[in-house]
């Protein structure tokens, strides 16, 4: 079924020990033949900023979609480093319908830009911005704000990269199961046609028909995120 399946040459490999590395990951997968990259996610180690820290997951990029299917169905659930690794495919696109809740909106790579949706209220931009900058450099961070409200944001936001080949690694690697503050992030490549208010219409196009309560903002709001988990979901 994977082989049927697969369509790409990049594995997303989850529950990887945090004291293994690039060489080790390489290493464990280049038995089933040619890869061109293993890299492991990291973020910035405040206490010494020299030695960024794993993330705990990361991504094999085989020669072959031949390859992939291969590693998904001989080391699924291989050991390494003490840590039965948990692999599947990289993108959205080479993942069967029904195959799991959606992380990520198959649209093509358009630009270096992400638009990051169902983004807690609580977080900021620099932690949307750490999350992504260990892929790369980053260009520009956006959290949209309410015009009603001061300092909020409107639960969704842009990432951009300086270049497409590092967009398109953190795409891959977060599409999957990226939580903040126990929210799913939804991936999508960003229309650079579309403005702001379009991308708030579209949003708010999913609450048409509900009554929402207008005396509480935090019960709003509350019924906002739980629409937007239920949008992420189908």
């Amino acid at each position: 079924e994977e082989e049927r399946e697969v369509q790409c040459c990049t594995v997303f490999v989850k529950n990887v020990n945090f004291s293994t590395g690039e060489e080790a990951l390489r290493k464990h997968f280049s038995k089933l033949g040619k890869i061109k990259s293993a890299t492991i996610a990291r973020k910035q180690n405040m206490r010494d900023p020299a030695h960024p820290l794993s993330m705990g997951f990361g991504f094999v990029e085989f020669a072959s979609p031949a390859l992939a299917a291969k590693a998904l169905r001989e080391h699924q659930h291989s050991e390494l480093d003490g840590h039965r690794l948990e692999l599947k495919l990289s993108t959205r696109e080479s993942r069967g319908p029904g195959s799991g809740r959606r992380t990520a909106k198959a649209t093509r790579q358009k630009s270096a830009k992400i638009l990051v949706r169902n983004v807690p209220f609580e977080a900021s931009k620099n932690e949307v911005k750490e999350l992504f900058r260990t892929f790369g450099e980053l260009k520009t961070v956006r959290l949209p704000k309410k015009f009603a409200v001061q300092g909020e944001h409107r639960g969704f936001g842009f990432v951009e990269f300086l270049t497409k080949d590092d967009a398109k690694r953190a795409f891959e690697a977060l599409c999957h199961s990226t939580h903040l503050y126990g929210r799913r992030l939804v991936l999508e490549w960003a229309d650079e046609g579309e403005s702001v208010e379009a991308i708030r219409k579209r949003t708010a196009s999913h609450f048409q028909g509900l009554k929402v309560p207008s005396s509480k903002r935090k019960a709003q709001d509350m019924l906002l995120a739980a629409l937007e988990d239920r949008h992420a979901e189908d």
